[in-house]
């Protein structure tokens, strides 16, 4: 079954949001660095986000047709089930990141169909942060140590960590003003 979410709501949801996650970075650098610093490795987040994705996923597979699906849907659910207690049970380590990248996938997707229902070349703006996010979902699914390494060379000095922070609440007004003005 498919859900349309019109793009105009998406964009300020998602300006909305990435200007809340950096707001603290230029408000107060320090706690925010070290905020950011521990979340890699941190559990609860990473808890949080997985059980956010498996909800998603279980509201999916729940909503999906029978025939198209070559098996049955309790054995979906179980996988599912499984995963979720596997990368609990044995990926402990960067599991906040693993939960995060899981999300970043899944909210790409609405984006990209979000914005396909739309013709302006505006759209292209989210749609390739859609898609920055899938690569950078993939990318840290595999390799989740490189967000921590980025959080490091982001937060080194106090300025560095307050530019950025500035350049990502100006980039989320830009989607907001989007949402609002153009979609």
């Amino acid at each position: 079954m498919y859900y349309f979410i019109p793009l105009k709501a998406v964009a300020i949801a998602v300006g909305a949001a990435i200007v809340a996650a950096r707001l603290p970075g230029v408000l107060k650098p320090q706690a925010y660095r070290d905020c950011l610093r521990k979340f890699p490795r941190a559990v609860w987040p990473g808890i949080v986000f997985l059980s956010i994705a498996l909800v998603w996923c279980l509201i999916i597979v729940n909503n999906a047709r029978e025939d198209g699906m070559a098996v049955p849907k309790n054995a979906v659910y179980l996988f599912l089930v499984g995963v979720y207690a596997g990368l609990i049970a044995l990926k402990f380590d960067f599991l906040a990141v693993r939960g995060l990248a899981i999300l970043l996938l899944m909210v790409a997707k609405i984006v990209v169909d979000s914005a396909n229902q739309l013709e302006t070349p505006w759209r292209l703006v989210m749609t390739v942060l859609a898609y920055v996010w899938a690569i950078a979902g993939m990318w840290f699914t595999v390799s989740p140590y490189r967000m921590r390494d980025l959080i490091e060379w982001a937060t080194l000095t106090e300025s560095r960590t307050r530019v950025l922070s500035a350049v990502g609440c100006v980039f989320g007004l830009v989607l907001i003003a989007l949402g609002l003005f153009v979609y």
